[in-house]
């Protein structure tokens, strides 16, 4: 996020990681998931063998794949990004993507 204050992307840093702070603590709005290491990190590894992803996108969609359906209950999957290889990816997987 500095670089992105530096480049003046973001002009107030302390102001956005006050608000990342309140909207992912105890009573925030955004629930964080533990990371599980042994089971995403094959299937990321797996998943930038086969389709044409960088580390952190297969991370991303790893853990849509293998954690999201957790938490989701019935409720659809879908897979938010900008990335044209990682949405082909999902799709491929059967995830929706906006």
């Amino acid at each position: 996020m500095q670089a992105a204050v530096r480049a003046r992307r973001i002009l107030n840093g302390e102001r956005l990681h006050d608000r990342i702070d309140a909207d992912t603590g105890e009573h925030g709005r955004i629930f964080l998931a533990a990371f599980r290491p042994r089971a995403i990190v094959p299937y990321a590894r797996d998943l930038v063998r086969r389709y044409r992803l960088r580390t952190l996108d297969a991370i991303h969609l790893a853990v849509a794949v293998e954690d999201a359906p957790l938490y989701a209950g019935s409720d659809d999957i879908v897979l938010v990004t900008r990335d044209a290889d990682q949405a082909a990816a999902a799709r491929s997987l059967g995830l929706a993507v906006r």
